[in-house]
């Protein structure tokens, strides 16, 4: 689709954004469209954006640096003192966290040293880049604009407020064929064994991000840009990014006893929580009264979509688990051995389930040991 560039401030007159002739999309089948933002109207949706507020290296961000209109998110660079600093950039961060899909943005960025603009993954409200609550962040893109054909992609994991968990992929990169000043598609493909990065629609870099590298939390979209690396160029000021759209979607489902995942968890009868970590890092698990029989952990998602789905139960192996536990999925029952093996997914079979709620997983305490649950995940095949 063509549309008309937003005006912000000075700069350049208005000019059509070309239709994107690259794109990305999620590869494969079976991926729906969950949350996406055109920025087609003319101001930003404040049901769905926090504004970047921190003030960070050469700049601070405002709100007032982020505008909507002619079918794009603007990002306004300035030569302006405020919050203690001689320039101001600015972002969005999604109020929506996420987890596992494919995310999606077209962005052209500055000409002109001293911006550090990103696509990026992370928990926050954009008051802070070292909010108690990081753990995962991917970065789509991370560009210089001193640097405008060179890329990064990366993820890197955090203890909460900015403290480092030792864990690191990346790479960096020379572009001959992407040029950041003009339009490009930037994908994120997020799965539990691995991240996927794209530029265009090729795939540039995978980095194998396992949950036994650190915890996979619930993240915020950030779109943003900073006076970051060296002192701005002033006589490119002011000047702006922009990002045509974002759009994530989601393919796999996951519940868990704890965090966002747990919107579908519930329990009957007396559980506990174990100081056993489950299936990512830091992960807490549940148990039930030991040889106690009838207490019941379910796991209810909501299926965006209908479809075939392998349904897996993660099992936690430990001598006192139980080890006859009942999982039940569509009619179907799984007698679960809790206390051989090592601990992981256990396939319960592949269903073809309806979209919504319909299709819960329960798991029924046999009596004997301890039952215990930590997740429950369906994979759509």
């Amino acid at each position: 689709m063509r549309r008309l560039l937003a005006i912000v401030l000075l700069a350049p007159a208005a000019a059509l954004i070309p239709a994107a002739t690259a794109h990305a999309d999620p590869t494969g089948t079976g991926y729906t469209l969950v949350f996406s933002d055109e920025f087609d109207g003319s101001a930003l949706d404040s049901a769905k954006w926090n504004y970047r507020t921190d003030s960070k290296a050469y700049s601070t961000q405002r709100p007032q640096n982020v505008s909507v209109g002619g079918g794009a998110l603007s990002i306004a660079l300035k030569k302006e003192t405020y919050g203690g600093k001689d320039y101001t950039g600015g972002g969005v961060v999604s109020k929506q966290t996420l987890r596992y899909g494919y995310y999606e943005t077209r962005a052209k960025l500055n000409d002109g040293a001293g911006w550090h603009s990103s696509f990026w993954l992370m928990a926050g409200d954009g008051s802070t880049t070292y909010p108690a609550s990081q753990r995962t962040e991917i970065d789509g893109f991370e560009i210089d604009s001193i640097s405008p054909t060179r890329i990064h992609h990366g993820v890197l994991t955090w203890k909460g407020n900015g403290v480092s968990a030792g864990k690191s992929y990346g790479t960096t990169y020379t572009s001959g064929t992407v040029d950041s000043r003009d339009w490009h598609v930037y994908g994120i493909d997020w799965s539990e064994t691995s991240t996927k990065f794209y530029v265009d629609g090729v795939l540039k870099f995978t980095a194998p991000y396992l949950p036994s590298d650190w915890t996979h939390d619930y993240t915020s979209i950030w779109l943003t840009s900073i006076a970051y690396g060296s002192v701005p160029d002033a006589t490119k000021l002011p000047s702006a990014v922009q990002f045509d759209y974002v759009r994530y979607w989601q393919k796999d489902h996951y519940v868990d006893d704890d965090g966002p995942a747990a919107y579908g968890y519930s329990e009957t009868g007396t559980w506990a929580t174990s100081t056993l970590t489950g299936w990512t890092t830091g992960s807490p698990t549940r148990y039930a009264a030991c040889n106690s029989s009838g207490n019941t952990a379910t796991w209810r998602p909501n299926l965006r979509a209908a479809g075939t789905y392998k349904v897996s139960y993660y099992k936690v192996t430990a001598a006192n688990s139980d080890p006859a536990a009942k999982l039940t999925v569509a009619g179907t029952q799984t007698t679960v051995n809790g206390t051989t093996g090592t601990s992981g997914w256990v396939d319960l079979g592949t269903f073809a389930l309806p979209a919504g709620t319909g299709t819960p997983v329960t798991l029924t305490s046999s009596g004997s040991g301890c039952a215990r649950a930590d997740a429950v995940k369906f994979t759509r095949i």
